[in-house]
């Protein structure tokens, strides 16, 4: 008898909360398992590849959540530049919340696993592609060019990656706060055209 879904989802879940954390090469599968709650044998029977699988699919997972929260911001928002500022304070809050140990749901994992884990390259590749497409879309829509909000998109998640790593070395969510303060100057003025 197959285990129940939950099992899976629990495991995925538990393993994008411990890489988020502590970073892939210090998470086992004995910590993923014990974490979610799931039987041993549930591991292997939906992530036959191992943890480089779980991996793989924590780093989706975890991009569609950003990229979830991103487009119902950019729903909401009267400009990228408003966007960004107002996730930024969200990471901001997110990472007081945690005392700073929290960071990039995907980025910890990625540092230790590329370039050797192509699935996990893949899937952050993916994930990272997907959050600038919502953020260029939102630009193109209050006017800036299309290869220019593209740029600019690509720029902002660098910039927020930064800020987090800041962050958490510092105890501190200054970096982000400037950084949403410099993103929505940068992407208002390339609104009205100044930049």
């Amino acid at each position: 008898m197959a285990p129940p879904r939950k099992h899976r989802d629990a495991l995925l879940g538990s393993a994008v909360t411990l890489f988020r954390k502590q970073g892939y090469a210090a998470t086992g599968l004995a910590e993923i398992l014990e974490a979610s709650g799931a039987p041993k044998g549930s591991l292997y029977h939906y992530f036959p590849g191992g943890k480089a699988e779980i991996g793989a699919e924590a780093v989706q997972r975890a991009g569609e959540t950003v990229a979830a929260t991103l487009r119902t911001l950019a729903a909401e928002a009267s400009s990228p530049g408003e966007l960004l500022e107002r996730y930024l304070t969200l990471l901001a809050g997110w990472m007081r919340k945690s005392g700073y140990r929290d960071g990039c749901p995907i980025t910890t994992t990625l540092l230790e696993t590329v370039p050797e884990h192509g699935a996990i390259r893949d899937a952050g590749q993916a994930a990272f592609a997907a959050w600038a497409e919502i953020i260029a879309d939102s630009a193109r829509r209050s006017g800036i060019a299309p290869k220019r909000a593209a740029s600019l998109a690509r720029f902002a998640i660098a910039a927020l990656e930064g800020a987090l790593i800041q962050c958490r070395v510092n105890g501190d969510d200054t970096p982000l706060k400037e950084a949403a303060i410099e993103l929505r100057a940068l992407f208002d003025g390339s609104r009205t055209g100044r930049r």
